[in-house]
């Protein structure tokens, strides 16, 4: 029999546990505040001791610093580029960052938190595109086709081989680079080493860390959190910005309540099985269930009669659930856009018609994105027309201070009318060039990453009636041998 002051012991001892229980649920199920800050010390960098992100600061930032101090030893345009480089490393390690405290976004919420890094991106490529008569224009193509490789984040399931092609497309303008200052700027050399560096330090942080996309936290916060404070900020978060911290645990459930859960388990467990029981009990007897179906004679099976199949397919029901699902082809077409915005005009969107330009200033460019079937014809001298992600276009223009640049395209043609210095076509499946016969022996045509590429040009001959154009193929096939320790490459012909 237990005594009084046992039992007055036993409740002191109950007391003094149930104290120690309700402080312990107390401090578990404070909120923590957004800033990161703990019980151990404030934090103002949510994330930062993530293994993921020190190893992106530890291969990438090196890199990035490097490039932007031999870029201010050549200054002006170049070093403005490249601090616009930092910015990008610095949004891209606070995104990383705060993948590492939140949940996976949806397609719709992803774009808003990659906005930082695009509108860092974008304003790179026009640095670019509003530099054209720059003798560092090589440098700043290099740059706008490599910086690409930062959108490794939105890639998945294989980013680093996209890494891969936006370095190689930077070196198709970095080897210009090499082959123009190579002799007279050792700084040029070094600056194309710093800038290559950086994709390829980066591909193999990615391998490692991210190897099929951004890996984020299954038990981190909503990434709605993460879109409003950067939309709180300055919208190009820097690498010492804070993301949201996931919420905090829920407090341990009592005991009556682990009792009242146990209880339950244990009867839906006793439920299913029986459900279970009957389901297999009706699928051993075979009675009803197929009873539903409609019997199939010989003569109607497809396999065994050859003539059927010529008949048309059966017509789907229009009031089932596949009918009212859209389509995975389903597109929104997008605007046209014709319109000339400081010194470049933008022709994006067009279809199967013909549009013209009057240029009125020499100092022009002519940028076309994303037409299909379009012919353009663009009067008066102008400075380059660059022609992107087009399909079975036509360009025809008069004369060109700089260039023409043809990317990413299929079955394009281009004709000029008098002079054009150059022809740049990369990444491209069928182009055809016509030059004048003022433009024949002056313009200078590059490639890379190109097939079936032909060049029409007048060709005179003795008999000045029989002066007709000639149309021939760009070399695609090349053979390289090794030759007193130099690679010798040489064009591959076939004959007969």
């Amino acid at each position: 029999m237990t005594s009084s002051s046992d039992l007055q012991s036993l409740l002191k001892r109950l007391e003094k546990a149930t104290s120690r229980l309700e402080e312990l649920s107390s401090k578990r199920s404070e909120p923590r505040p957004a800033d990161g800050s703990s019980a151990d010390g404030p934090s103002s960098d949510a994330g930062s001791d993530n293994k993921s992100v020190r190893e992106y600061e530890m291969a990438v930032k090196p890199q990035v610093d490097n490039f932007v101090e031999i870029s201010s030893k050549i200054g002006g345009v170049v070093d403005e580029q490249a601090q616009m480089v930092a910015q990008l490393y610095a949004a891209q390690r606070d995104f990383i960052r705060i993948a590492t405290v939140t949940k996976k976004p949806s397609d719709s919420q992803l774009p808003q938190l990659l906005s930082p890094q695009q509108e860092i991106i974008q304003k790179i490529i026009a640095v670019k595109d509003s530099n054209r008569p720059s003798e560092f224009f090589d440098n700043l193509s290099a740059v706008a086709e490599g910086i690409a490789a930062f959108g490794w984040v939105a890639v998945q399931p294989t980013p680093v081989p996209y890494i891969t092609d936006m370095k190689e497309s930077a070196e198709f303008y970095s080897n210009r680079v090499l082959k123009k200052w190579r002799d007279s700027d050792s700084n040029q050399v070094d600056w194309v080493k710093a800038f290559l560096s950086i994709p390829r330090e980066m591909a193999a942080y990615v391998k490692q860390y991210h190897t099929t996309g951004v890996v984020w936290n299954p038990h981190g916060g909503e990434p709605e959190q993460a879109i409003q404070s950067i939309k709180s900020g300055s919208g190009q978060p820097t690498a010492s910005s804070s993301a949201s911290v996931p919420p905090p645990p829920p407090p341990l459930p009592t005991a009556e309540q682990m009792a009242e859960f146990e209880s339950e388990g244990a009867g839906a467990e006793k439920d299913d099985g029986s459900a279970r029981g009957a389901l297999f009990a009706d699928l051993n007897k075979g009675s009803d269930i197929t009873s539903g179906l409609r019997k199939v004679s010989k003569d109607q099976m497809t396999h065994k009669n050859p003539a059927l199949r010529s008949t048309r397919p059966v017509k789907v029901p229009a009031n089932t659930a596949a009918d009212s699902r859209p389509t995975a082809t389903t597109t929104t077409s997008r605007p046209k856009r014709m319109e000339l915005q400081n010194d470049k005009w933008f022709v994006e969107n067009y279809g199967t018609e013909h549009i013209t330009i009057e240029a009125t200033a020499t100092k022009q460019t002519v940028y076309m994105y994303n037409c299909k079937g379009t012919t353009l014809d663009i009067k008066n001298k102008i400075n380059s027309v660059a022609i992107d992600n087009c399909q079975k276009c036509g360009v025809v223009f008069d004369s060109l201070v700089s260039q023409c640049e043809i990317v990413n395209c299929k079955s394009v043609q281009i004709q000029a009318r008098e002079t054009v210095p150059s022809v740049l076509i990369d990444r491209t499946d069928g182009a055809h060039v016509f030059l004048s016969q003022e433009a024949r022996d002056q313009t200078q045509i590059t490639t890379a990453k190109a097939s079936e590429v032909n060049v029409s040009f007048p060709y005179e001959t003795e008999n000045p009636e029989d002066d007709n154009f000639v149309e021939q193929p760009v070399p695609e096939q090349l053979q390289t041998v090794v030759k007193d320790g130099k690679l010798v490459t040489t064009v591959l012909e076939h004959a007969g």
